[in-house]
């Protein structure tokens, strides 16, 4: 039986400066349908473990996964690891196979997981949505700044190229194409939009502010592609504590 999520009083302290550590929690997802080997993990599981922002805040990353594409376990899970590592921003990471480009969503909706079924050809129905989230908005926007998060990262990732697939290498030389990251609002109602929907509604009763993030990223395969992916992950990181986590 669903229940619904636990009010916990518990406040995450702001930072009161820009030498203190940030917490990033960071999750890609695991297989799924016929995506055997998800980038998005691919990509979480290749970030390194400290970072320093282009302020020079230093970060330190808790990577976990890969997450399970399904829904009652990440209803359960997502509060869970929230709770585990207290941190200043969650960032979740998924594939987009329709996409060439990394998009950054905006928001996630409450409703409408009904339809796709998840790994295990199951979906979080109608009546485990009225119970779950029954008094909860219809949408949850994150709080971050990512409007400048991504304009940075757009100035700092200009030169991040992967291999054009299928290209004729002129010369000998494997054509490149620019890995390009963009603002969007399309999450969808699978399971990129539950997992950013619960973790948001669980940072605002944590600390009444939703300090996530949800990132799309294409079907990268290539180690080299993969590990672009990784560098523009990086500095979006780096750009939303500056513009959002230590502004505040």
């Amino acid at each position: 039986m669903i229940t619904s999520f636990r009010i916990v009083i518990f406040s995450i302290m702001a930072p009161t400066s820009s030498t203190e550590e940030i917490k990033v929690l960071v999750t890609g997802f695991g297989p799924f349908r016929d995506v055997t080997t998800n980038p998005s993990w691919e990509i979480a599981r290749n970030l390194p473990t400290e970072l320093t922002s282009p302020n020079g805040t230093p970060i330190k990353l808790i990577v976990s996964g890969p997450i399970p594409v399904v829904y009652h376990k990440v209803f359960a899970q997502s509060p869970e690891l929230i709770e585990k590592h207290n941190p200043h921003l969650v960032v979740h990471i998924g594939l987009d196979a329709g996409i060439d480009y990394i998009a950054v969503e905006q928001s996630a909706l409450k409703e409408g997981y009904h339809e796709i079924p998840d790994y295990d050809r199951k979906v979080f129905t109608r009546s485990d949505n009225k119970t779950a989230f029954a008094k909860h908005p219809s949408s949850l926007k994150s709080s971050l700044d990512l409007e400048s998060a991504v304009s940075a990262c757009q100035s700092a990732c200009a030169s991040v190229t992967i291999p054009v697939k299928d290209a004729d290498n002129a010369n000998g030389k494997q054509a490149k194409r620019r890995l390009e990251v963009k603002l969007s609002d399309d999450v969808g109602t699978y399971l990129c939009g539950f997992i950013y929907y619960c973790s948001m509604l669980e940072m605002q009763k944590r600390k009444e502010k939703r300090d996530v993030v949800f990132v799309h990223v294409p079907p990268l395969e290539s180690e080299a592609e993969i590990s672009a992916g990784a560098q523009i992950v990086r500095e979006l990181i780096g750009a939303l504590v500056d513009t959002s986590v230590t502004k505040a």
